[in-house]
């Protein structure tokens, strides 16, 4: 069976096979403009990004289904959770201590908590350090140089990601949830294992090749 290219677009992006995206759209408001774009259109990669940025919570919603229709029940909460933290539609907003997931100096700096919120919604551990001492293994954000890449931070995974399976499972499991937030990412392998990330606000701003 032929598919859309935003349906194909979609079932790449969370890794289920296009039947599932197409019955869960199937199932959706029907007369929802963003529904038609994502089972019509011929959308282009940057379309189809702008899309999740605009109507994110269509988009969640299908994704969500086709999840469950997959059979990835936990994938399909993990949708919902990651989509919830983007938007800060969450009931119980989470402390971030200092040193918990970033270094306690760069701690109040509001790309870096949304970045970390984002992560431990996917069930992403974060580091906890004192600044000098890791206390506790996981990961590590920090932004970028806010005169040369504002909007940009740089993720270092958990120890234990190469392990993890499901959708935020893997070293690119941390982009794959990003990017289902609505941030913009770059695949290449940046030095010391890094992974970058642009705040949705900033995501016209490229970063450097």
């Amino acid at each position: 069976m032929t598919y859309g290219r935003g349906v194909q677009l979609l079932s790449e992006q969370i890794g289920v096979e296009p039947e599932h995206v197409a019955r869960a759209l199937r199932i959706a408001t029907r007369t929802h403009a963003a529904v038609q774009a994502v089972r019509h259109g011929e959308m282009t990669a940057e379309q189809f990004r702008r899309l999740i940025v605009t109507d994110q919570h269509t988009v969640a919603v299908v994704g969500s289904l086709a999840m469950r229709f997959a059979g990835r029940i936990e994938d399909a909460h993990l949708l919902m959770a990651i989509y919830k933290a983007s938007i800060g539609a969450t009931v119980h907003h989470p402390v971030i201590r200092a040193g918990e997931g970033t270094l306690p100096t760069l701690h109040d700096h509001a790309h870096v908590q949304d970045t970390i919120r984002i992560l431990q919604a996917a069930g992403l551990p974060p580091i906890h350090t004192d600044g000098t001492r890791e206390l506790r293994p996981g990961f590590l954000v920090m932004p970028a140089c806010e005169d040369e890449l504002p909007g940009w931070v740089f993720m270092h995974p958990d120890p234990d990601a190469d392990h993890r399976p499901g959708f935020a499972g893997g070293r690119l499991g941390y982009l794959a949830v990003m990017r289902w937030a609505g941030w913009g990412v770059i695949t290449e392998h940046l030095t010391g294992g890094l992974l970058a990330a642009c705040h949705p606000d900033y995501r016209d701003n490229p970063f450097p090749r």
